[in-house]
């Protein structure tokens, strides 16, 4: 009998399932093939699955109106030229591109680029007052338009359409959402013509092919890379719980193959290996040889690098196996119970939780970032902002086209200019803040926004503490956001918690002395602002 129903209940195929928007093992598949071909990094192809899911089944409207036609940015306009995906299976890339930058177009073009605070050393943007600037635009009122293309899934269509964007349309600089093949076949136009340009969602850092490893210097990336991820999990593993044996699986496509390097990676940097290596196909619900492989390792942790819907399988043949997590004493201990390390685009994932069940336990670990914790009530602004301009709330991935542009459009604005070699050099020094809690800030000698600083930890809670010794408390986050009951994940504030307030201090203060995220084991100390340090006391996390 198929698992799969239709809001009445009804069975259904996996294929009428995929058309509803249902994660099944076809979509998942779709998805991962986009994401490959995306260079999605983890927290990217987390942001993004869902937007997918809830497109299948459903086409972007055909391209027309502003952005799209060939009469938009004429006269005393500044065009910034989008390549994306606006047909077949990455359309909704397209859709997020297109309501992210139209509303940041919107924005500035209405009320500047300068958001000021809701006072001076908060980290609170001020919506409100934003919203009463009248002096709209940029270098004295200019306009901004948006020339947006599709690259067909196409890297040499992308060429082509940037070739039209630069002679027919004079843009000033280039938002690349769509194929990472299309930033690389691009290059020699880029260059040539040396236009700024912002890689949305794709990640080059991870592969050393961002500046100043590579000789792209007009191309920054604003999403944080995966090998960030791996780095701090493992200096969570092997510094903060102990541990010294580990496994991995991971999927057959670029996600599983790239996580499993880059752990290997990340764990040869720091004196370790992996013990064993095991691959399964997206879908695959019977993961019991390969599991039973990790097992006979006697590993401490297992990096579990696949979607929510795979995360959750492999979960549940961990917990067939009876090796389900119970704490760090039991993964150290005799037995086989793994504390499981998560990639971001399934451990970090509400879904992964819901399809697991009781196999998904507390003290799953993975990661996020700073800038995408929006769940403090005083940064729903953008959000807020969102809604009244297009009537839904966002998806997930709007954020970064809308912070693309206004990364461009501050650059013109401080540069005093849209000269390509001052923009750029403008740009390694440009900070911006709109729709992420954290600011953007590139410099010269870092063509990336964030810093691995950054990365928050993310742990599972099932809508209570579990009882240990020393005990935790569930976060503010609880009481304030997430629905009653809620399980799934949230943020873990011992991880990476040092390098977090040094960047953020006032932020993180906000954090902490407000109680958000699982924080474990509070012991008190007066010097520190926030009147409490974490300790690694806690048995779970």
């Amino acid at each position: 009998m198929s698992p799969y129903r239709d809001p009445d209940g009804a069975p259904i195929t996996e294929e009428e399932a995929s058309g509803l928007g249902i994660d099944t093992p076809m979509n998942r598949r779709a998805f991962l093939d986009a994401a490959g071909r995306l260079g999605l990094s983890a927290f990217a192809a987390s942001a993004l699955y869902p937007t997918f899911l809830a497109a299948c089944g459903r086409t972007l409207e055909e391209p027309s109106g502003q952005g799209f036609g060939a009469d938009v940015g004429t006269g005393d306009t500044i065009n910034i030229g989008v390549i994306s995906i606006y047909s077949g299976v990455g359309a909704f890339v397209g859709q997020l591109v297109k309501l992210g930058a139209e509303l940041a177009v919107e924005q500035i073009n209405k009320h500047g680029v300068h958001i000021p605070l809701v006072e001076e050393g908060s980290p609170y943007l001020s919506f409100e007052a934003y919203q009463r600037q009248t002096d709209g635009g940029v270098l004295g009122g200019k306009k901004l338009a948006l020339i947006q293309r599709d690259d067909n899934l196409s890297a040499q269509t992308a060429v082509s359409a940037l070739q039209e964007l630069i002679t027919k349309f004079d843009i000033k600089g280039v938002i690349f959402a769509g194929l990472l093949d299309d930033i690389f076949a691009c290059k020699k136009l880029v260059q040539q013509y040396n236009i700024p340009a912002i890689a949305c969602y794709s990640d080059l850092y991870s592969t050393d092919n961002l500046f100043p490893d590579s000789d792209y210097r007009q191309v920054f990336q604003i999403f944080p890379p995966d090998i960030w991820a791996t780095e701090v999990l493992a200096d969570y593993a092997i510094a903060d719980r102990g541990y010294s044996r580990f496994a991995f699986i991971g999927d057959n496509t670029a996600i599983g193959n790239q996580g499993r390097r880059m752990v290997e990676q990340a764990l040869a940097d720091r004196g370790h290996d992996l013990a064993t290596a095991e691959q399964y196909n997206v879908g695959d619900t019977d993961m019991t040889a390969q599991m039973l492989r990790i097992r006979s390792t006697g590993c401490h942790a297992v990096y579990l690098w696949g979607l929510a819907g795979d995360t959750a399988h492999g979960l549940q043949n961990i917990e067939a196996l009876g090796g389900g997590y119970v704490d760090r004493d039991a993964a150290l201990g005799g037995g086989w119970h793994p504390q499981i390390l998560g990639f971001p685009g399934g451990a970090a994932e509400r879904t992964f939780a819901e399809l697991a069940g009781p196999a998904a336990k507390t003290g799953t670990v993975s990661t996020w970032y700073v800038g995408g914790i929006g769940y403090i009530p005083q940064f729903q602004g953008g959000v807020e902002l969102f809604r009244q301009r297009w009537g839904q709330s966002p998806t997930g991935g709007e954020n970064n086209p809308a912070d693309s542009v206004f990364l461009l459009a501050k650059a013109f604005e401080d540069a005093g200019t849209v000269e390509p070699a001052r923009v750029i050099d403008t740009l390694e020094r440009t900070s911006i803040h709109f729709s992420s809690v954290t600011p953007h800030a590139f410099a010269p000698n870092r063509h990336i926004s964030l810093t691995k600083d950054d990365i928050v930890g993310v742990t599972l809670e099932r809508g209570k503490a579990v009882p240990t010794r020393p005990s935790y408390e569930l976060g503010t986050e609880f009481e304030v956001f997430h629905p009653p009951g809620y399980i799934g994940p949230t943020h873990f504030a011992r991880l990476n918690m040092e390098a977090n307030a040094a960047k953020y201090p006032e932020l993180m203060r906000v954090f902490y002395e407000e109680g958000y995220g699982t924080q474990c084991t509070k012991v008190p100390d007066d010097t520190v602002p926030w009147g409490f340090r974490l300790t690694n006391d806690c048995k779970i996390h």
